[in-house]
């Protein structure tokens, strides 16, 4: 079976929305964070390639001007994500104009083995990085524009960041990089570490390293939720915490946002 990267975080949050999407084929709803997310991302990366903060700046005020979403989240409005969009956008340069990094590759897709099954997906940003002592790490960047930033307890048992510091370990990984095979082959027993990079407001955090007993466990995460898509399995989140600002609530038969206050 070919695992795409972001199952992992969409069986992580609900795998109804899975079900939904995938097996169902139903369209979802739009929200202004979903949409602005999307935007941010993009005049991001183009600002980081050009190392220019005016290219991030047009790029990001282009998009959102034509953005289009089927509702607003509440105590906010169009103009509100322009201004936050923009602030995000100086604050991000401000920070990462200075960074060290030996940058690989950006938006870098990948498809790798994992067991009996296939592993693909696209890093943010694939980096090299020196830490103190000189040791040298593999790292690999995510960019979120999450409301909340989570905490560092999380992060360091994160499946997403775990499946691409495992993809690293693999040599089919580096085939499509310049020198490639090379560097795999140098940083191979390096270690391999993940960053969260939050947008919004402009923090870096240390997903810590990824060590063979987190792989094993991303092993065992992949077949036993390939065995439940194989048996047609998709338990909704119990919680129910992903629910308030999910955009797959009308199948799930929940009531409409302005129904339950939400609007």
């Amino acid at each position: 079976m070919l695992f795409r990267q972001s199952l992992l975080k969409t069986w992580q949050r609900c795998p109804l929305i899975l079900y939904w999407e995938q097996i169902q084929g139903l369209e979802r709803e739009e929200m202004s964070a979903s949409v602005w997310g999307t935007c941010m991302h993009e005049a991001v990366m183009k600002m980081e390639m050009a190392y220019d903060w005016q290219v991030g700046h047009d790029t990001f005020t282009d998009l959102w001007d034509k953005a289009e979403y089927d509702y607003l989240l509440p105590r906010t409005s169009h103009k509100s994500y322009m201004d936050m969009g923009q602030k995000a956008i100086r604050d991000w340069w401000f920070l990462i104009q200075w960074e060290s990094d030996v940058v690989l590759a950006r938006e870098y897709t990948f498809t790798v083995p994992i067991g009996e099954h296939e592993l693909t997906g696209t890093v943010d940003k694939l980096a090299l990085r020196t830490l103190k002592h000189n040791e040298p790490v593999v790292l690999v960047s995510d960019y979120k524009t999450n409301s909340k930033a989570p905490t560092r307890d999380y992060l360091a048992h994160d499946l997403q960041f775990t499946s691409y510091a495992y993809a690293t370990t693999q040599p089919e990984f580096w085939v499509n990089i310049p020198d490639g095979q090379q560097i795999f082959e140098q940083y191979k027993d390096a270690r391999r570490f993940g960053e969260w990079c939050h947008l919004r407001n402009t923090k870096r955090l240390d997903a810590g390293p990824r060590e063979q007993y987190h792989y094993n466990r991303l092993h065992y995460a992949v077949d036993q939720i390939a065995q439940s898509i194989t048996l047609g399995i998709y338990p909704p989140n119990i919680s129910g915490e992903a629910c308030e600002y999910c955009e797959w609530r009308k199948p799930c038969g929940l009531p409409s946002r302005l129904e339950e206050g939400l609007e």
